[in-house]
């Protein structure tokens, strides 16, 4: 019987013992998969399209041909910001003895998929071959994923209703150019206040995580191919130029880069 999925998993068959399945589904744009849970690990993977997932305390936008891992038992909520094609594979947690590194095994990360990973992950959803060299190409994947570089698309969300109430204006809105001043006066507390506060919660000073949040909503433009200066405009920035540097200093590499790897 093949381990290939084409319909959601009850809890119940993923609680099987079979040692890993996988999920190919369509999402329409706008589609919401509200907070649940699975008792497997998941590798949620977009072949085409750009989602948003949402944990308790995190919030990252997927672009195509990357991933993100979801632990067992991690509550979650997908929305889907354009046509999505995903692939979707469940570890049990017994593969996970010696596949991954430690650190990352119990968080949820966005995964910056290579080559090697895209093809084990694809060969996953073969309904022909043998399961036991399927189960080997699973094990391989488990192991190659502890190389993969994570991948800088996470926010995270304070923990305190008014900051955070800020915090989704900014997800919201990215364009919003929000005063240090009418953010301290939206989350009802002074401006030294919301600053120790929000850095206390997010690990970044106000700023920081505001640019932070722009250049992450930018990926979903820049995945629907828009040109660099309307992207740039359009989110706010002075220029292409700026959008630019902006987008090397959060993700490590120019928006152009970052856009040729996707398509490779």
């Amino acid at each position: 019987m093949s381990n290939v999925e084409r319909q959601p998993i009850s809890p119940k068959r993923q609680a099987a013992p079979m040692p890993w399945r996988a999920l190919a589904k369509h999402h329409p744009r706008g589609t919401l998969l509200p907070e649940h849970r699975h008792s497997t690990v998941q590798v949620v993977y977009a072949v085409s399209g750009v989602m948003q997932v949402t944990t308790g305390s995190n919030h990252w936008t997927v672009p195509p041909q990357r991933a993100l891992w979801v632990p067992a038992g991690e509550p979650h909520s997908i929305w889907m910001l354009s046509d999505t094609q995903l692939r979707t594979v469940y570890f049990q947690p017994s593969m996970l003895k010696g596949s991954l590194k430690a650190d990352r095994r119990g968080r949820a990360h966005a995964i910056s998929i290579s080559a090697l990973h895209r093809e084990l992950l694809l060969r996953l959803f073969h309904n022909a071959g043998d399961n036991n060299v399927q189960t080997m190409v699973a094990t391989l994947l488990l192991h190659t994923l502890c190389e993969a570089e994570p991948l800088p698309t996470e926010l995270v969300l304070p923990q305190n209703a008014g900051l955070r109430r800020v915090a989704q204006q900014l997800i919201d809105r990215p364009r919003l150019n929000m005063s240090l001043t009418e953010a301290a006066d939206l989350a009802g507390c002074s401006e030294r206040t919301f600053s120790r506060r929000f850095a206390e919660q997010t690990g970044s000073p106000f700023r920081t995580w505001r640019q932070r949040a722009r250049i992450v909503a930018s990926l979903d433009l820049l995945s629907d191919g828009r040109p660099i200066k309307y992207i740039g405009s359009a989110l706010g920035f002075s220029g292409a130029a700026g959008y630019v540097a902006a987008f090397r200093a959060v993700m490590g590499c120019s928006p152009g880069a970052f856009r040729e790897n996707r398509d490779r």
